[in-house]
């Protein structure tokens, strides 16, 4: 178990609210696993007293917590007693979730694409998704669609993989523009892109599935 764990380090047990908050506040903290049944406030209330708090793991024995747990984003919801295989089924999630926000605060901001003769920048949280055309790949941003000439595979290459995914032999989204997936189909911005059962499987994977 510890080797599967060996990223994890225990910084500190609470029993008070009061103290876990300032604790967390004060000092550099990944992710809390929280018990929601404290003994002088709800753990709920303690999430709502750090802004901005960490990733959490909820670890309680009532089931019907589950719900509003996942109301609060929190990254999983263990039930007592917690099992092995299930724990690290969480902190591994929370794992991933963790790089890939590390990955992302250091992503470049911007893009150079060479276009009707002249490189254009372009802001990567803009991109909401690619298209192929033969030899060619249209970019379609909030504003505007820039036709670059670029293979799917190298326009890929050239992108943040975290929130860059294929879903079709004709089409890359940035995952966090999705507004949300229907069956074989995901919509941005009112647009319907397809998703082909060849890429799915991978595309899933990126993605907070829960």
């Amino acid at each position: 178990m510890v080797d599967s764990v060996r990223f994890l380090t225990l910084e500190g047990v609470f029993s008070q609210s009061i103290d876990a908050i300032n604790y967390v506040q004060e000092k550099k903290v990944d992710l809390i696993f929280l018990e929601i049944d404290l003994p002088d406030i709800q753990g709920w209330d303690l999430l709502k007293a750090i802004p901005n708090h960490p990733l959490v793991i909820v670890i309680t024995a009532k089931a019907d917590y589950a719900v509003q747990a996942f109301e609060q984003h929190v990254v999983d919801f263990l039930l007592k007693p917690v099992q092995l295989p299930r724990f690290l089924d969480a902190v591994n999630f929370a794992k991933r979730i963790y790089e890939s926000r590390q990955v992302q605060n250091h992503l470049k901001e911007v893009i150079f694409v060479k276009t009707n003769g002249k490189w254009v920048k372009l802001e990567i949280d803009k991109i909401k998704y690619i298209q192929a055309m033969g030899d060619y790949v249209r970019i379609f941003t909030d504003t505007k669609s820039w036709v670059v000439n670029k293979t799917m595979k190298s326009i890929l290459e050239g992108l943040p993989a975290p929130l860059f995914a294929r879903v079709h032999r004709s089409y890359i989204v940035n995952v966090s523009r999705i507004e949300n997936i229907e069956e074989n189909s995901i919509v941005i911005d009112k647009d319907i892109i397809p998703i082909s059962e060849h890429y799915k499987a991978d595309f899933l994977k990126k993605l907070n599935v829960i």
